[in-house]
């Protein structure tokens, strides 16, 4: 039987990118997708298109780190369609900035849309998804394993997001299926014009997942392995694969793992001293320079 056909999907962020790949992947399965953005006009385009390929998909507009909007999400949706079979926690944003220069009202609001999220919408389906023994699947990224230079609010809201779906799967396995996905970067059209404030940072910083050293993954193939994930109960699904490997040896060796964290920055040496790290940000600040006695960086570090 399949595994998806009449099931009731839920995906947010579900008007573009990858929650549009994974609903497009759903329909295609037979499942009746719920489709929730924020934007009213990109949600209509996205439902009409997967209407028009005979898709069963109704668009619900809503803003999920509204607390008393997503309760109201979750009784729209049973009503509309039934019981909710499947969760998938897709919304998410990013940022660039330095340690030394990102400001409490950053870390908040990113944190609000990176892992508030997803509690709003888990708590509100939640009753739906241990009656109907469904999965919940929390999109988060690489950063929801480990740090990476200069996307300090980003990161601290998807590591949250991970020990939040740590605790969720301990605590409801095995009567809700409940996954993390931690993607590295997607193949985009917008590479490298998405941060356009980023002037005091290395080129670096605009490119994808801030320049690390991995390939760009397709959404579309993602999707599918979502999906797949979902049908296996498994419990993770981390690309690329050997992501794994350096977390592993993190977890065993933080020294080691910063270390090779910094090589896959592309830093001229394993230890970047701090002065030399705002140096080559070009940093300007006067909190990062106070009591540092400043030196110029050697050539190559900001490659």
């Amino acid at each position: 039987m399949n595994f998806w056909h009449g099931k009731v999907v839920v995906v947010t962020g579900g008007s573009a990118g990858l929650g549009l790949e994974i609903a497009r992947a759903a329909a295609s399965r037979g499942a009746q997708l719920a489709l929730v953005a924020r934007d009213p006009q990109r949600l209509g385009t996205a439902v009409t298109e997967l209407t028009g390929t005979g898709a069963s998909c109704v668009g619900f507009p809503c803003d999920v780190t509204d607390e008393r909007q997503t309760r109201d999400l979750a009784r729209q949706i049973n009503s509309r369609l039934g019981p909710i079979g499947v969760l998938i926690n897709n919304v998410g944003a990013s940022t660039r900035r330095a340690v030394i220069d990102a400001e409490p009202d950053e870390y908040r609001r990113l944190f609000e849309i990176n892992f508030m999220s997803a509690v709003n919408t888990t708590q509100a389906c939640l009753p739906d998804l241990v009656r109907q023994r469904g999965s919940i699947v929390n999109i988060g990224s690489l950063a929801s394993k480990t740090a990476w230079p200069l996307i300090a609010p980003y990161s601290v809201g998807k590591a949250a997001l991970g020990a939040y779906t740590h605790q969720l799967r301990l605590e409801l396995s095995p009567r809700v299926h409940v996954m993390l996905v931690c993607p590295g970067p997607f193949l985009r059209s917008d590479t490298g014009v998405r941060y356009g404030d980023t002037q005091r940072l290395p080129l670096a910083a605009q490119l994808p997942a801030a320049g690390a050293r991995v390939a760009k993954i397709r959404p579309d193939w993602l999707a599918r392995k979502i999906l797949r994930g979902c049908e296996r109960n498994r419990a993770e699904l981390i690309v690329p694969f050997r992501a794994r490997l350096l977390f592993a040896v993190a977890q065993i060796s933080p020294r080691l793992g910063d270390w090779l964290l910094r090589r896959m920055a592309g830093a001229a040496r394993a230890h970047m001293d701090p002065v030399d790290f705002f140096e080559s940000a070009q940093d300007t600040s006067q909190t990062a320079r106070e009591g540092l006695e400043l030196h110029q960086p050697p050539a190559n570090l900001a490659k």
